[in-house]
C-alpha cells in the first residue's frame, strides 16, 4: 500500500495549466520518462486504474498559486475533487506568497475545508522569486505550526529560473525558527541533494520527498536519498511519483530498484506519509 506525496489528477484547474501539459511532454522527451496514458487522455477513470495497479491507495493533491508562469490553481476545484474522492485523496492548499493579508486568508479559509492537511507554497516560481526564508512568509510559517498543519515547500532545479533557488539553506533557517513546523521538501532540493540531507539531519521537523528525483536508477543524487533512509531518514522520507510528469506504474517499478534495510521501504511508501498526514 503507497502513499502518493505528489499526484495531480487531470481534472479542474490543473488541466488548465501550462505545467500540466508541459509535464506531459517534457519528461518524456527530455529524461525519457513514458508518458501515463490516463494524463495524455485526461481521464481520471484511467488514473484510477493506473492506481490501483501500481498499489497507490491515496494521493496528496499540491495546490498552487503562485504568481509566476506555471499558473494557479482553484483551490475550491482541488477541494471538490478529493470530496468526490474522499478515500483516494487528501490534499494541501496553494497559497500564494507575495500578499501576505490574502495568504493568511486562505490559509484560515482552506484548512476547515474537507481534506486539506496543509498549505503547499512555491517561493521560487512566484515574480519575483524568494528565498523560502523571505519575512513575508514567517507568518505563514508560524500560523501553520500553531495549527498543526503541514507545509510543503517546492524546492529544484526546474522550479525556478535560478538554480540558486533550490538550495535548502533558507529553509534550514526556518526549521530552526519554527522547530513544531512540520516541513515537507517536495523535489527534495534536487540537484542540492547532499545539502538537502543535510538540512533533514539538523532539523528533525524536515521531511524529504524526492518524488522524481528519486524514481529512476540512474537520476544523479537518487542513491543518496536511499542511503540516508537507510542510516538515518526512515522515519522522514516519503514517497511520490510527481505525476503527470511521471506515470504511476513505472515510478513504482523504478522505485522498487532500490534496497533498503528491512522495514524502511514500508516506511518510505506509506507509513511516513500517513502518519504526517493523520491518515494513521
Amino acid at each position: 500500500m503507497i502513499i502518493d506525496m505528489r499526484l495531480r489528477p487531470p481534472t479542474g484547474g490543473w488541466t488548465k495549466t501550462v505545467n500540466f501539459d508541459r509535464n506531459v511532454k517534457y519528461y518524456p522527451s527530455r529524461i525519457g520518462f513514458p508518458r501515463a496514458p490516463s494524463a495524455e487522455q485526461m481521464s481520471v477513470d484511467l488514473l484510477f486504474e493506473e492506481m490501483d495497479a501500481a498499489g497507490i491507495a491515496v494521493g496528496v493533491i499540491m495546490g498552487r498559486q503562485s504568481s509566476g508562469w506555471l499558473g494557479r490553481v482553484p483551490n475550491d476545484d482541488i477541494a471538490t475533487f478529493a470530496v468526490q474522492h474522499p478515500q483516494r485523496f487528501v490534499w494541501l492548499a496553494g497559497v500564494g506568497l507575495l500578499d501576505l493579508e490574502r495568504g493568511l486568508e486562505e490559509l484560515e479559509r482552506t484548512r476547515r475545508l474537507p481534506g486539506c492537511k496543509g498549505i503547499s507554497i512555491e517561493p521560487a516560481i512566484e515574480e519575483p522569486p524568494l528565498p523560502a526564508d523571505d519575512p513575508r512568509i514567517l507568518p505563514l510559517y508560524r500560523r501553520c505550526e500553531e495549527l498543526g498543519l503541514v507545509v510543503s515547500i517546492t524546492m529544484s532545479a526546474l522550479a525556478g529560473g535560478d538554480t540558486s533557488l533550490a538550495d535548502p539553506a533558507p529553509v534550514h533557517r526556518v526549521a530552526r525558527r519554527f522547530p513544531d513546523l512540520r516541513i515537507v521538501l517536495s523535489h527534495a532540493c534536487w540537484p542540492y541533494v547532499h545539502q538537502a540531507i543535510g538540512v533533514a539531519f539538523c532539523c528533525p521537523n524536515v521531511y524529504l520527498s524526492p518524488d522524481q528525483y528519486m524514481n529512476h536508477r540512474y537520476m544523479p543524487g537518487a542513491s543518496e536519498y536511499v542511503n540516508a533512509a537507510n542510516l538515518f531518514l526512515a522515519d522522514r522520507l516519503v514517497w511520490g511519483s510527481s505525476y503527470p510528469s511521471r506515470p504511476l506504474i513505472e515510478s513504482v517499478a523504478a522505485f522498487d530498484h532500490w534496497t533498503f534495510e528491512p522495514g524502511v521501504r514500508e516506511k518510505v511508501l506509506y507509513h511516513n506519509a500517513a502518519r504526517l498526514l493523520g491518515l494513521e
